[in-house]
């Protein structure tokens, strides 16, 4: 790891230990483990760094939420974890299930720097992205590094411009308090203030055709009815005639 490593961590070969008195923690999605992205192998947790975490001093006061920013796998040691319900960990983020994992001083929060170069790595990165699941604490214009740092971490290339990322973080990216408008139509000041969806829902909130020609059809069926336009297209047409 060549980056310069923050005053509450210290190396002790290749490992990365918390190195101050109180509390390190991980809010991990719920989700991530049903999904599999994060597995829990004895004592150990093998998770992908695209979490949010908080330090906390002996009084139990924390600094702030704050990124974790290793989009790849990596093994960790937390000395306990308990589980968090329907929670907003900020004030624009969907509340949701979360696992808190814990370390005290002297624990690993990452056992070794020398992870493997694996395109599983990448797919899963990639799916968390596509299904919405990327924590929005990430802001609007930082997502496409994240991209990179994942595919340099497993040695690797996408062999794509980096603005084609741009198409795709656009679509999936939403209005919170309506989804048929692109996060980039508003006039945001927050820019951690989108909500991700999954691309496959994406269809149904740009227009009726897209949502008609989708390959989710009972949800493109809503989409089309519920989408708020009044323009038709010639594929509404044939299916619903004049």
């Amino acid at each position: 790891m060549a980056e310069k490593l923050p005053s509450f961590v210290k190396c002790d070969g290749d490992s990365i230990l918390f190195n101050q008195d109180g509390e390190f923690i991980f809010y991990v999605y719920e989700e991530f483990f049903q999904k599999e992205y994060a597995l829990i192998k004895g004592e150990y947790v093998n998770l992908i760094g695209v979490l949010d975490y908080a330090i906390f001093d002996e009084k139990g006061k924390n600094s702030g939420l704050k990124r974790f920013y290793f989009p790849s796998v990596f093994l960790t040691k937390p000395y306990a974890m308990d589980k968090m319900k329907n929670v907003k960990l900020t004030a624009s983020q969907e509340p949701n299930d979360f696992r808190l994992l814990r370390y005290k001083k002297g624990d690993a929060i990452i056992v070794s720097t020398k992870v493997p170069q694996e395109l599983t790595n990448m797919e899963d990165f990639y799916k968390i992205f596509l299904y919405g699941k990327l924590p929005t604490t990430i802001p609007y214009d930082k997502l496409q590094d994240y991209f990179n740092k994942n595919i340099n971490l497993n040695g690797s290339s996408y062999g794509l411009n980096i603005q084609t990322f741009g198409f795709v973080i656009s679509e999936v990216c939403r209005d919170p308090k309506d989804l048929n408008k692109a996060f980039r139509h508003t006039k945001f000041t927050d820019k951690t203030a989108y909500r991700p969806i999954s691309i496959i829902d994406v269809p149904k909130y740009i227009s009726p055709h897209q949502s008609l020609s989708s390959q989710n059809w009972d949800s493109a069926i809503v989409g089309a009815i519920m989408h708020p336009t009044d323009v038709d297209s010639p594929l509404e047409t044939l299916v619903m005639g004049d």
